[in-house]
């Protein structure tokens, strides 16, 4: 009987964690603007107060989605976890900071009004390196699988 428990418990645990609306999708691939690139992860800092980590590895950022309020201001906290130099750069906002491999620093950026803002590692842009700011919380591709449903 308690076997039973155990197991069932197991399973409820293995099953409904990756389901939150919060944190999604690392895996596959996603467009931002016209590019092609692996996505590991979209997440919604629209409630946060405080800084909000980005990791930077070789050739990817991880989330590579941030989704948030529109004209939010929110501090990104980035770590280099690559053994390459990267960048967070964010043409439209002056926004260009340099991280070497093992370090830290920190950018403020601004969501867009409306749609999304790519930002991307200016050294890697070409190899898929490539994120985004979303303002909004229904405007993701893959959101609009819910209204199939009846």
């Amino acid at each position: 009987m308690i076997a039973a428990a155990l197991s069932l418990f197991a399973a409820a645990g293995c099953g409904g964690y990756g389901g939150g609306s919060k944190d999604s999708e690392e895996g596959g691939t996603t467009t931002i603007a016209g590019m092609q690139t692996e996505s590991h992860g979209t997440k919604d800092v629209s409630d946060e107060t405080g800084k909000v980590e980005i990791e930077l590895y070789d050739n990817y950022f991880e989330p590579t989605v941030l989704k948030g309020k529109p004209g939010q201001k929110v501090e990104l906290e980035l770590k280099n976890e690559g053994e390459n130099p990267h960048t967070l750069t964010i043409s439209d906002q002056s926004v260009d900071k340099e991280i070497q491999p093992g370090d830290e620093g920190e950018v403020e950026v601004t969501f867009p009004q409306s749609g999304q803002l790519e930002f991307v590692c200016k050294f890697h842009e070409s190899k898929g390196m490539i994120g985004a700011l979303q303002a909004g919380s229904s405007d993701g591709s893959s959101s609009s699988d819910s209204s199939s449903k009846y």
